[in-house]
């Protein structure tokens, strides 16, 4: 590896916020092809493409709701992986300032051009794009330890992610979407769990007052029928029951 190729992610490394990143930059930078596979390619068309389709998971908020707790991984992206055990998130720390989107849209732009293998910045960025939609999701991950927010508010930041770009090559890195998946299963089992308990709730504990209200319309059924078999019912219902027969009576 040249010197070119191993001096950003010595830079980076004593960067705190591209820390995390500094070992996959090295190793877009040690790609001999970098430079050829560069010429003629325009980064800002990359930059500024059209969003590719959004990961399907659901928000920070939604799966704190559903019992999912947010840990700081610090192993950084590598780490990403959910314990469905403990329905347990851990993410890479990341610090949002100024620089950040800059930074992560040009790191993200050179990958697409850079690796022919999956695009793990990439799908990093989507995935976090994907639970951040408000400033309560930012909020909650601050509070978790995965975000540290050095801009103005929590609504900066989770514009800052809701306006990054996605990766033009749509690729799979299995063990985030291993992480996505096992997501996913765990809302859906918690949304099984809780239906099951509110029919349990609201349904089978009320089945002695559905057996009351049974009876009581099977005994209103029972009375007016008797009543129709001494009384000519069309009396008094000849709106409603024209023609009720009347028991042992002629047609």
């Amino acid at each position: 590896m040249s010197m070119a190729s191993s001096l950003p992610g010595k830079i980076m490394r004593k960067v705190p916020l591209l820390s995390a990143l500094a070992s996959l930059v090295t190793k877009l930078m040690a790609s001999t092809e970098v430079e050829a596979r560069l010429k003629g390619v325009n980064l800002g068309s990359i930059i500024s493409s059209p969003l590719a389709q959004e990961i399907m998971i659901p928000s920070v908020a939604t799966l704190a709701r559903w019992g999912v707790r947010f840990v700081p991984a610090p192993e950084g992206i590598a780490g990403i992986a959910f314990d469905a055990a403990t329905a347990t998130l851990s993410l890479p720390i990341i610090t949002l300032d100024g620089n950040t989107e800059v930074v992560l849209r040009n790191l993200v732009a050179y990958e697409a051009v850079a690796v022919r293998g999956p695009l793990v910045l990439a799908r990093y960025t989507e995935l976090m794009n994907g639970i951040i939609d408000t400033p309560k999701d930012v909020k909650i991950l601050g509070q978790s330890g995965v975000v540290v927010n050095h801009l103005k508010s929590d609504k900066e930041a989770a514009d800052t992610w809701n306006g990054m770009c996605r990766a033009t090559r749509l690729g799979k890195v299995p063990r985030l979407d291993a992480a996505i998946r096992e997501v996913n299963a765990h809302r859906s089992r918690r949304a099984a769990a809780r239906a099951q308990k509110l029919l349990k709730k609201y349904v089978f504990r009320s089945w002695r007052i559905l057996t009351l209200l049974a009876a009581v319309v099977l005994l209103l059924m029972t009375a007016m029928q008797t009543f129709c078999t001494v009384y000519p019912c069309s009396r008094w219902f000849g709106s409603v029951f024209p023609q009720m027969p009347q028991v042992g009576g002629t047609q």
